[in-house]
C-alpha cells in the first residue's frame, strides 16, 4: 500500500514569479500537473480503471490521459535528477514507483511483468523529457540567481540538488553529448506539429470525427439502426501529413511539403491498380525514399515496433525496384535451367532404353523433347480406326493438364504404337487421334508448328501424355488407359506447382476479391493482395505466415461453411479487426460485440497474431466457452483475452435484456 508521503506534493502556494529588477522578466510557462482530485481521494474509494497493454504500454479507457498525466507527475517528483540515466536509478526506487502507481489505479494486466516493464519504461521516458525541459529553460538561463528559487519552489527540488544538475549541465562532456543530439535533430527536415498526446491522440481525434460523420450520416439517411458501424483505421501516411499541417493549411517545411505531394500521388496511384504496397513497402514509406528504423514505426506512435505492425515479412518486401527486377530474372533462369536439366535426363533416360531395346535412335529433334518432334500435317487417320502399325485402338478421353485435369476431346489410343512418322515417342507418352473435340479453343499438351489447340487437331495423330489419356467404358466411365509411371514425387506435389507461381507475383500480386461483409465490416470492400512473399511463406513451412494468407484462409473457411449449409452456425472474425496494431483496444472489442450482436452465430473462429505466431480461439459465446488453440502451448494474450472476456459478457446480458 502507498502511503500518503508517496501522493504527489501540493501546489506552491506562490501564483506568479517575479524576477530581480535589473533582469527581464521570466518567460510565462506552463505549471506543473498535481492531479489534485487523485491525491485526494478518499481511503478505500475505488480506483480508476486503467487498461494498459503490456506489449505497448499504450493505456484505454476513460481514464487513460490521466493515467498518462500521473506517470509523468511520478517521474518529476519521485526521481532524482541528479542520476545520470534511468539506468542508475535504484531498482529498489523503481519498484516503490510501482507500488504507488498500482495504489492509484486499478491495471488489470498488473500481474503480466510486461506490464510493469513497460510502464517502468515510459516512466524513465518522462524522467528524461523533464531533465531536458530543465536544462533547456531553466539550468541554461542567463539570470541564474532568480532561476534557482523558481526551480527549487516550483518543483521541490533542494538548492543543493540543483546546483549539482546544473554543474552536470555545463560539464565540458555533456556539452559534447548535446551537440551531437542537436545535430541529429537538424536532420529532421519535416518536424510535426502535434501536441504531447502525439500520434496517440491525433488518432484517437480522427476516428471521432469519423463516428460523428457516421452518424450524421446515418441521422440524415434516416436508419433506425442503434449500432452504427465501427470506422476503418486511419493509415499512417494520412497521419503523417495531418502532424506536419499547420492551423493555415500550410507543411512545416519544403520537405514536408514535397513528401506530402509524393503521398497525395501515390494515392491516386494506388486507387488506378498501378502503384501495389507489399510488405514494409507502403505508402508512407515510398514517398519518403528510406525504409522504416528497426526500434520504430513512422507515424504510429511509440511502443509499436516494426514486426509489431508490419507482422513477419521477408526481406525482400522493401528491396529497390531494379534490384527486384534483377532477382526476377536470376529466379526465373534458375527455373528454367532446373527444368532444363530434368527434361534432358528424361530424354538421356529414353534414348538409352532405346538403345538397350535395339530401336533406332531418332535423329537430332530441332525442338524441345516436351513438344512433338515431327509435322502432323496431312497425318490422316484410317477410318476403321485401326493403326495400320498396329491394328489394336480403343476409344479414349483426352485431357488436359489442370487442377483439376479437364476433358477437352474424345478419340482413340494406339497402344501399340511407339513412333508417330517413324520418331519414337517418350516413354511416358502415347499415339492418339481425336475424332470429336470438346473444347476448340483449349491448348494441346504437346504441340507442333502447325497444330496448337485442340480445334486443330480433328483427325490428326498426335503424342498425348499417357497419364492424361483414359479409357471410356461402355458405361461411360473414366478410368486410366493404362497402368502409367508414377510421375515425379516434386511435380505431383501441389506446393511445388504453387512455387512456380512465384516469380509471376513478383512483378504483380494476385488480386482476390475480399467481401468484409462477411465478417461484419459493412462498409468495407477492398482488394485481397497475395504477393509472392506470401507464396515463399508457405512453401518454407517454417516461417510466419502474413496476415494477408491467413485472411485468404478464413475467406475459404467461409465459403466452405456456406456450401455446406453452416452459415448459421459458423461465424470468423475478420483477422486484421482483432490485432493490437492498426486499431485501438476499443475498436476491436467494439467490432466483437457488433460482430457477434448482429450475426448470432453459435460458434466464432479467430486467428491472432501473438509474438510472431499465429493462434487460434473459438468463442461460443451463447454457451459462454471460450476455447484457445496454440501449437506452442502458450498462454492466451491478456490483450485479446479481456477484448474477448467483456464481448462475451455484453452478448450475454444483451441476450438477458431480450429476454426479458
Amino acid at each position: 500500500m502507498a502511503t500518503q508521503s508517496n501522493s504527489p506534493p501540493p501546489p506552491p502556494p506562490s501564483t506568479g514569479v517575479t524576477s530581480h529588477s535589473s533582469s527581464p522578466p521570466l518567460k510565462r510557462t506552463r505549471k506543473a500537473s498535481r492531479l489534485r482530485l487523485l491525491a485526494t481521494r478518499p481511503v478505500g474509494a475505488e480506483r480508476p480503471l486503467v487498461y494498459v497493454d503490456p506489449v505497448t504500454s499504450k493505456a484505454d479507457g476513460p481514464h487513460s490521459k490521466k493515467f498518462r498525466t500521473y506517470l509523468g507527475i511520478v517521474a518529476r517528483d519521485k526521481v532524482d535528477v541528479t542520476y545520470e540515466n534511468w539506468k542508475h536509478v535504484p531498482i529498489t526506487q523503481k519498484d516503490l514507483i510501482w507500488e504507488d502507481i498500482q495504489a492509484e489505479f486499478d491495471i488489470p494486466e498488473a500481474s503480466d511483468l510486461r506490464t510493469k516493464k513497460k510502464i517502468l519504461q515510459t516512466v524513465g521516458e518522462r524522467w528524461r523529457q523533464f531533465k531536458s525541459d530543465l536544462t533547456s529553460k531553466w539550468a541554461l538561463a542567463a539570470d541564474k540567481d532568480s532561476v534557482d528559487d523558481t526551480v527549487c519552489k516550483m518543483y521541490g527540488i533542494s538548492k543543493e540538488k540543483w546546483t549539482q544538475f546544473c554543474q552536470s549541465r555545463r560539464d565540458p562532456s555533456w556539452e559534447n553529448v548535446r551537440k551531437k543530439a542537436q545535430a541529429v535533430q537538424k536532420q529532421n527536415t519535416a518536424p510535426h506539429v502535434m501536441s504531447r498526446g502525439g500520434y496517440e491522440y491525433l488518432e484517437k481525434k480522427l476516428m471521432d470525427e469519423k463516428r460523428k460523420k457516421k452518424l450524421e450520416e446515418a441521422t440524415q439517411s434516416g436508419s433506425t439502426d442503434t449500432v452504427i458501424d465501427p470506422p476503418s483505421p486511419i493509415k499512417r501516411h494520412v497521419k503523417w501529413k495531418l502532424a506536419r499541417t499547420k492551423k493555415t493549411g500550410d507543411m512545416t517545411s519544403e520537405a514536408a511539403k514535397e513528401i506530402a505531394d509524393k503521398i497525395d500521388a501515390l494515392e491516386e496511384q494506388a486507387s488506378q491498380g498501378s502503384f501495389v504496397t507489399h510488405g514494409r513497402h507502403d505508402i508512407l514509406t515510398a514517398a519518403i525514399g528510406r525504409p522504416e528504423h528497426p526500434g520504430r514505426v513512422r507515424a504510429v506512435g511509440a511502443g509499436i515496433t516494426i514486426k509489431q505492425y508490419f507482422g513477419s515479412a521477408s526481406r525482400t518486401s522493401s528491396i529497390a525496384p531494379e534490384y527486384l527486377q534483377q532477382l526476377t530474372q536470376q529466379i526465373k533462369d534458375q527455373l528454367e535451367d532446373s527444368i532444363t536439366e530434368k527434361v534432358t535426363r528424361r530424354l538421356m533416360l529414353s534414348l538409352s532404353q532405346m538403345q538397350s531395346q535395339g530401336l533406332a535412335l531418332p535423329p537430332e529433334p530441332d525442338v524441345g523433347p516436351s513438344a512433338a518432334r515431327v509435322s502432323t500435317k496431312e497425318s490422316c487417320v484410317d477410318p476403321s480406326g485401326n493403326d495400320l502399325d498396329t491394328g489394336d485402338s480403343y476409344k479414349c478421353g483426352l485431357y488436359i493438364e489442370e487442377y483439376p485435369s479437364r476433358l477437352v476431346a474424345l478419340g482413340r489410343v494406339y497402344e501399340g504404337s511407339t513412333t508417330i512418322h517413324n520418331i519414337p515417342l517418350l516413354h511416358d507418352q502415347v499415339k492418339v487421334s481425336v475424332e470429336e473435340i470438346r473444347d476448340v479453343d483449349a491448348p494441346i499438351p504437346v504441340p507442333t508448328k502447325e497444330v496448337k489447340v485442340v480445334g486443330q487437331t480433328l483427325n490428326t495423330f498426335l503424342a498425348w501424355p499417357t497419364h492424361l489419356v483414359k479409357r471410356l467404358s461402355e458405361q461411360g466411365a473414366v478410368r486410366p488407359a493404362k497402368p502409367a509411371d508414377r510421375p515425379d514425387d516434386e511435380v505431383d506435389d501441389p506446393l511445388y506447382l504453387m512455387t512456380l507461381t512465384i516469380p509471376q507475383l513478383f512483378l504483380k500480386p494476385l488480386q482476390v476479391m475480399w467481401d468484409a461483409t462477411l465478417f461484419g465490416l459493412f462498409n468495407e470492400n477492398f482488394p485481397l493482395y497475395i504477393k509472392h512473399e506470401d507464396l515463399s511463406e508457405i512453401a518454407h513451412g517454417g516461417q510466419c505466415l502474413s496476415i494477408s494468407v491467413i485472411q485468404l484462409w478464413i475467406l475459404h473457411m467461409t465459403e466452405t461453411s456456406m456450401r455446406a449449409g453452416n452459415i448459421d452456425v459458423y461465424g470468423f472474425l475478420e483477422p486484421q479487426s482483432i490485432q493490437r496494431s492498426g486499431q485501438s483496444q476499443f475498436e476491436s472489442e467494439n467490432y466483437i460485440k457488433n460482430w457477434m450482436q448482429n450475426s448470432k452465430r453459435d460458434v466464432y473462429l479467430g486467428a491472432y497474431l501473438n509474438g510472431a505466431h499465429w493462434q487460434m480461439v473459438v468463442i461460443l459465446p451463447k454457451e459462454n466457452v471460450v476455447i484457445w488453440f496454440c501449437s506452442l502451448h502458450n498462454k492466451p494474450d491478456n490483450y485479446l483475452k479481456g477484448i474477448i472476456n467483456r464481448s462475451v459478457l455484453f452478448f450475454n446480458i444483451f441476450a438477458l435484456a431480450l429476454v426479458r
